[in-house]
């Protein structure tokens, strides 16, 4: 039987990355994690960070969408850590039983992305909540998915 890890990370959509920043750097005590720098360019735009025993993550990036009252609209999302072949037989899980991610296609092998270091699959609830699967077991699973090596 499939089970999830820990809690790997969570997603926060902020309207103001910089002021973000400051703001769960002061009160939270959260640094950016250098390991995650290169995920700040590009699409995902994230900035992770981390507490000073490194067990709380935390990946801010800007709020894709807004209502006129300034209100995101774009959830967050919460990440689960699993093994290598355990992400496989996620995916293969979550086919199955036909979710989808946030664009409405069906989660298939070609919905892992590839981070550099670790890989994700990202998935919505029938509700709209978002969730990731990731696994840093990334260098077997570029080889088993044949990932053709471009990051996300």
């Amino acid at each position: 039987m499939l089970t999830l890890g820990k809690i790997d990370h969570i997603h926060i959509r902020v309207t103001d990355v910089p002021k973000a920043l400051k703001w769960y750097q002061r009160v939270l005590a959260m640094a950016p994690d250098p390991r995650y720098k290169h995920m700040r360019e590009g699409p995902h735009g994230a900035v992770m960070l981390v507490n000073a025993n490194g067990a709380v993550r935390l990946a801010v990036s800007l709020a894709v969408n807004e209502d006129k009252s300034g209100n995101v609209s774009h959830q967050g999302a919460i990440a689960f850590v699993v093994g290598g072949q355990d992400f496989l037989e996620w995916i293969d899980q979550l086919a199955g039983e036909r979710v989808t991610n946030s664009e409405g296609q069906t989660i298939a092998r070609d919905s892992v992305r590839d981070h550099r270091f670790f890989c994700s699959l990202s998935f919505v609830d029938p509700f709209g909540n978002p969730f990731e699967i990731v696994s840093y077991d990334h260098t077997w699973l570029v080889g088993k998915l044949k990932l053709n090596g471009q990051l996300e």
